[in-house]
């Protein structure tokens, strides 16, 4: 192919109105040499040229073509330029010429066409991508991995055997769950062979990946929040608890923990405003349970400890929905009263027999402080039991890390500074110092920004407790959200993590893009 000549582009109309590829490298003076290259030519030989993996082809051919041009200097960013105007400095003619090959790229990396995007993104303008040979960054690799982004899921597809003659994506069967012989809900994946269901609890734990437990995880998540608003509703009504359904639903929730603890940490991030306070109460029972194998308790212990971490708040759902809801600071009077959730969760639970004292424990002393300055009792030091310290520090990081109807939340990073502060004040030093290590310097939900440009969200660790799985949401280059992409960071030598970040800062959410 002879050397692309950029300047060939003025005054070419490129504002089309829906995405054509034949089009766009028609456009670029160069269909011919991409059509007869060896890899596009062999596809259309063997599907035809309508077929979509065959569109995908003549993308990526076309992107690698354009490389010197894309990795070479363009002109500075002229904030003045208006597409339209009389151009007839040469200088005027590149640039505008410059502007249309950059636009074709951008709409063959997103499979979006050029006046689709200007009209999604009516203010965008071509500045970073003006700027990115002279900041040493190549611009070639960032239009090919927005169209990777964007032909990922398809192209695995199409290597697996999943697409048809004409291209489409064949749908999987649906695969049902057969109920465990002890009335658990198994994890079942479909196969070559059929429907494999894993062994139950008591049999035996299998480490799991993160995208396999995400399912199982996010239903018992579900399972959890129905359950605890369907116990409050009987202890509201003067009934007892079900004890053994809530240490059922907790001995799932301890097998999904240890098949991957990622999924559910990850999850506990996910909470609405209209089940609040029964998600709450389900982030701190995973907290719990994460804290208490940390502490390499025994298997009983890190039981009655997650149930004790379900219920020790039981009592904040006799409170008032204004108190509960309220944004701001609480006056002095509505303070008194949010105070009393502990004695209402001790009432609440009393009229259920073989209560084990370890909840009890908990609910009586997860607000009060190492310093004595807590309550209901002001207790300090030894005085507090080891289960009320417990549920103060899981407490305290699920409420900071979650999104509330009163309040967002911080980052996890910032949460874990904010309690160290309180360390040997509010919290138990040797306690919360397993608590941080066992969530790593980067703990999960963690927004942070890669080498790449991209900004992602920390999923899992690594066995050295270092991020490791990050899902890839937004470009900065291109300042847009792109599809959800996921990078094991900790495997990949290109790739690595530049530095945390506040979310906040360009509207992103971890709730958005966990599941």
């Amino acid at each position: 192919m002879a050397k692309f000549d950029v300047t060939n582009l003025f005054g070419v109309d490129i504002g089309f109105a829906y995405f054509n590829v034949i089009e766009l490298i028609d456009a670029l003076g160069i269909k011919n040499d991409v059509l007869k290259s060896k890899r596009v030519a062999s596809l259309i030989k063997q599907h035809s040229a309508k077929h979509h993996i065959v569109t995908i082809a003549i993308r990526q051919v076309t992107l690698a073509e354009l490389k010197p041009i894309l990795n070479s200097k363009f002109l500075p960013f002229d904030p003045y330029f208006q597409v339209g105007d009389m151009h007839t400095a040469e200088r005027e003619r590149l640039y505008e010429a410059e502007e249309k090959l950059l636009f074709i790229c951008w709409s063959l990396a997103t499979g979006k066409s050029i006046k689709g995007l200007k009209r999604l993104k009516p203010d965008f303008n071509t500045r970073d991508w003006r700027e990115m040979y002279v900041a040493g960054r190549s611009l070639y690799q960032l239009f090919r991995q927005i169209l990777n982004d964007n032909t990922r899921e398809y192209v695995l597809d199409y290597k697996q055997g999943n697409v048809d003659e004409d291209g489409r994506v064949n749908q999987p069967a649906s695969v049902s769950v057969p109920p465990t012989p002890h009335g658990g809900i198994s994890e079942a994946t479909s196969s070559a062979t059929g429907v494999i269901a894993r062994p139950d609890r008591a049999l035996s734990i299998e480490p799991t990946p993160y995208t396999k437990e995400i399912p199982v995880a996010l239903r018992l998540m579900t399972q959890g929040t129905a359950l605890i608003q369907e116990q409050v509703a009987l202890l509201q009504t003067g009934k007892a608890l079900d004890y053994p359904k809530l240490s059922g639903f907790v001995q799932k929730l301890i097998a999904s923990h240890e098949r991957n603890p990622y999924a559910l940490l990850s999850l506990r991030h996910n909470k609405s405003e209209d089940a609040y306070l029964a998600q709450h109460t389900l982030g701190c029972a995973v907290l719990a349970c994460h804290l208490a194998k940390g502490l390499e308790l025994e298997p009983r212990y890190v039981e009655v400890i997650s149930i004790a971490a379900l219920l020790f708040d039981i009592g904040r759902f006799k409170l008032p929905a204004p108190i509960v809801n309220k944004a701001g600071k609480l006056s002095e009077a509505e303070y008194s009263l949010m105070r009393k959730h502990v004695h209402f969760g001790e009432g609440l639970l009393q009229v259920t027999p073989s209560i084990p004292k370890v909840v009890y424990q908990m609910l009586w002393d997860h607000h009060e402080r190492v310093d004595g300055s807590g309550y209901p009792n002001g207790k300090e030091g030894d005085e507090i039991s080891v289960y009320g310290k417990i549920g103060a520090i899981v407490d305290a990081y699920d409420s900071m890390t979650s999104e509330q109807p009163f309040k967002h939340s911080i980052t996890p990073s910032g949460a874990l500074r904010k309690m160290s502060k309180e360390s040997g004040l509010a919290f138990d030093k040797k306690l919360l110092e397993l608590f941080i290590k066992s969530l790593g310097s980067v703990p999960v939900g963690s927004c942070v920004e890669l080498s790449n440009g991209r900004l992602g969200f920390v999923l899992t660790l690594n066995k050295q407790l270092k991020p490791s799985l990050v899902r890839q949401v937004y470009s900065l280059p291109t300042k847009t959200f792109i599809p959800a992409a996921d990078i094991p960071v900790d495997r990949n030598e290109d790739v690595s993590i530049s530095k945390i970040i506040l979310p906040s800062d360009y509207d992103l959410r971890f709730v958005d893009h966990i599941s």
